[in-house]
């Protein structure tokens, strides 16, 4: 049976390890696409959502970042970047030309397994 939340978590590369003459050693944990924004509540709030996807994290993003540009140049030059699906380079241009107190930005989430593993190697 399907529900709302069937998709959210699926594994993602959490370490690649090189090493001369041998093969790449990949990683893959549990893991959530995140959209994290912190600026204009003035209490330095940190809103955190879950998304299935990376690329439905990043159109959010875009999307979000289009409403919040003052700068009419800006905000035409986000709505055209997320019009032609360049949502990363809508959250780089938020991200550099607001205070550092402000943030933007889709990143993955790895789950805390039970046995203490906190990602920390």
């Amino acid at each position: 049976m399907a529900t709302s939340t069937d998709g959210f978590i699926r594994p993602q590369i959490a370490s690649r390890l090189h090493r001369a003459g041998q093969p790449v050693e990949t990683t893959r944990k549990p893991a959530v696409w995140t959209l994290a924004r912190r600026g204009y509540s003035g209490s330095g709030r940190l809103d955190v959502w879950v998304y299935r996807t990376k690329k439905a994290a990043l159109r959010a993003g875009a999307e979000l970042a289009c409403i919040c540009f003052a700068d009419l140049e800006e905000q035409q030059t986000a709505r055209t970047l997320s019009d032609a699906g360049k949502y990363q380079q809508v959250l780089d241009l938020y991200e550099n030309t607001h205070p550092d107190t402000h943030l933007l930005r889709v990143q993955v989430a790895f789950l805390q397994d039970d046995d203490g593993d906190h990602g920390d190697g």
